[in-house]
C-alpha cells in the first residue's frame, strides 16, 4: 500500500479509539460526582434515661420542707431525620417516674422536646460524637396527670457505635433547666412552684437508634 494511503487510516483510528474512551471517562466521572452527596436518612431512637436533681429552686423552697421532685428514670423515644453528615434533628417524647417523697403517690415527669445536633464522625472507626441544643414543653403531676407545667432547654454531648449501617447504640448527657409556671400545693400545705429561676437536672441516656430511607 502506498504510503500516503496509509496516513488516512491512521488518523481515523486514532480518532476511533478516542471516542470509544471519552464515554467510559465521562462514566468515571458521573459515578464520582453521583457517590460524593449525602444521602439523608430518618432516625428513631429509643432509649433508657436516668436522671438526678441539681437544684430544685421553687419547687423545693427551702431544706426544711419535702421536695415532691427527686431523682428517676424512665423511657424516651424519638423521631427525627440526618440531614447532613455533619447534622440531625430529632421530635422526642420523655417520662420518667420521680422520687416524690411520698407528696404524690406516683409521680411523672413528662417531655416533649426538640433538639438539633451537630455531629463528628470518626473516619477511622464505626464510632461518631455530637453536641446538641433543644428545648421543649415539660409537665409534671401524679400518673400521667399534669399539675404543674412549663418550658425547658438543655444542652447535651454524647456518643454511638454502629453495629451495622441501620442500627448504633449510643450513650447521652443532657443538662437541661425547667421553669414550671403553675404553681401548686401538696400534701404538706407548702406551695410549691412560685417564683424562682429553673430546676436543673443532670440526666443521662442509653439509646439505640434505627436508621432508614
Amino acid at each position: 500500500m502506498h504510503p500516503e494511503k496509509k496516513r488516512p487510516c491512521a488518523a481515523l483510528l486514532g480518532a476511533a479509539l478516542c471516542l470509544a474512551s471519552t464515554p467510559a471517562g465521562a462514566q468515571d466521572m458521573l459515578s464520582s460526582s453521583q457517590e460524593a452527596p449525602y444521602r439523608a436518612h430518618r432516625l428513631l431512637t429509643v432509649g433508657l434515661a436516668t436522671s438526678a436533681i441539681l437544684h430544685a429552686d421553687a419547687v423545693c423552697p427551702n431544706d426544711q420542707t419535702l421536695c415532691p421532685l427527686g431523682g428517676g428514670g424512665g423511657i424516651a423515644v424519638a423521631i427525627g431525620r440526618r440531614t447532613s453528615a455533619s447534622q440531625e434533628w430529632l421530635i422526642g417524647y420523655d417520662i420518667s417516674v420521680r422520687n416524690a417523697r411520698n407528696l404524690f403517690a406516683s409521680a411523672t415527669l413528662q417531655q416533649i422536646r426538640f433538639e438539633h445536633r451537630w455531629v463528628a464522625a470518626s473516619p477511622a472507626s464505626n464510632a461518631e460524637a455530637f453536641v446538641g441544643v433543644g428545648g421543649g414543653v415539660v409537665a409534671y403531676g401524679e400518673r400521667f396527670g399534669v399539675t404543674t407545667l412549663g418550658p425547658a432547654v438543655s444542652v447535651s454531648v454524647g456518643g454511638s457505635y454502629y453495629l451495622s449501617p441501620f442500627v448504633s447504640l449510643g450513650f447521652v448527657g443532657r443538662l437541661e433547666a425547667l421553669r414550671f409556671l403553675v404553681p401548686f400545693d401538696t400534701g404538706d400545705g407548702v406551695r410549691r412552684s412560685d417564683g424562682g429561676i429553673a430546676t436543673v437536672l443532670l440526666g443521662g441516656y442509653f439509646t439505640g437508634t434505627f436508621r432508614g430511607p
